[in-house]
């Protein structure tokens, strides 16, 4: 049987799942295709004041709730796992050797890979950057096959040591949808309308923000806006995922990370080079065409499948978009439409797994 994981963790007393959109499609789009969900549940508490036996301890208990959630699963068993995971314990990849040497075939699907991301940063303490490691690489090497985000996070990985061979790509994330057939109108996206920002608009995330050339004109919504608008500038507001494709208004959506407008750079800009940035699906799904970072490692799916452009630097938009034309702007929309179809009904994920499947020959 095919399974996969559910995790949840109680806080309060009450029960609450990660509730993270790119995870919960994940799910969704598995359970449609025959996986059958194991729920792993644990209680929420700060590891931030916890003593050196203390938290071993802790992450041996999290090790056992993992083991019972995991305990009926048998030879022949599939069983895919979001990672990183949520529930995490350095004795994770014991949890994984057990499930093997009961004859259990396990899957990871990755949605960040944190060495890649944070070890860079200089004021991350020694124990959280040993214990990241130690999460990320034993598991990952344990494993029986890998959905990689894109070939530029697979070359990375292949370089660290990683067997290419159980290795596939997701190519980009879905985004479902839930009514989009109803509630979607072709007249959100127009050629000159604004360009749309969104996400997490906080200065430590997306600083470029704050310094954007004075034109194009931008559309904004997310958390986090820490300024005044200003004539090329709207701040429209926050949204929840399943709402916010049908209040985007504009020409393209933007891909871009990092505190400069002139190009990707820092610890979440360099980090486009090998994601697959949640956005650039919410963009496509929703029907508009993108703007990348032309580093970005998912610049190549945007030109493979002409739905948007890519750009070296901010800089550059406006000398760019005065030259895009009505007819090649309706052809990267309806590309950007036909792509979106695929992520509002689980194309690449389930792919994914029926790849990874084929290639374990596990079919």
């Amino acid at each position: 049987m095919k399974f996969y994981v559910k995790e949840a963790q109680i806080v309060e007393n009450v029960q609450k799942t990660a509730g993270i959109k790119a995870r919960d499609d994940v799910e969704e789009v598995l359970s449609r295709n025959g996986f059958s969900e194991i729920l792993s549940v644990t209680e929420s508490q700060s590891r931030k004041n916890m003593g050196i036996f203390r938290t071993i301890k802790y992450h041996k208990d999290l090790e056992k709730i993992w083991k019972n959630s995991l305990k009926n699963l048998k030879k022949g068993d599939e069983l895919v796992i979001q990672f990183p995971i949520v529930n995490h314990t350095i004795f994770f990849n014991r949890v994984i050797k057990n499930l093997q040497n009961r004859g259990v075939k396990i899957y990871l699907l990755i949605h960040d890979l944190e060495t890649m991301r944070w070890l860079k940063i200089s004021d991350i303490p020694v124990k959280s950057k040993i214990r990241l490691n130690i999460e990320e690489s034993s598991v990952l090497k344990s494993v029986d096959g890998i959905i990689s985000h894109n070939p530029s996070m697979t070359e990375r990985l292949v370089q660290l040591g990683f067997n290419k061979n159980k290795i596939v790509n997701l190519e980009i994330f879905d985004y479902l949808i839930p009514n989009y057939d109803i509630k979607h109108s072709e007249l959100q996206f127009k050629h000159s309308s604004p360009i749309v920002i969104a996400g997490n608009l906080k200065k430590y995330k997306a600083g470029y923000i704050y310094t954007l050339p004075d034109k194009p004109t931008f559309n904004l919504y997310g958390i986090g806006y820490e300024a005044n608008e200003t004539d090329n500038i709207s701040y429209l507001g926050s949204f929840f995922p399943d709402e916010l494709p049908f209040v985007l208004k504009g020409s393209f959506g933007l891909v871009w990370d990092g505190p400069s407008p002139q190009t990707c750079e820092g610890v979440h800009g360099d980090y486009l080079r090998i994601n697959n940035p949640h956005k650039t699906s919410l963009y496509l799904a929703a029907g508009i065409p993108v703007i990348i970072w032309s580093g970005a490692a998912l610049s190549s799916f945007i030109l493979e499948n002409k739905c948007g452009i890519v750009v070296d630097s901010l800089y550059q938009l406006q000398k760019i978009l005065s030259e895009v034309e009505e007819d090649f702007y309706q052809e990267l929309k309806n590309n950007a439409e036909l792509i979106g179809e695929r992520l509002r009904n689980g194309y690449y994920t389930l792919n994914a797994i029926q790849n990874i499947e084929t290639m374990r020959g596990e079919k």
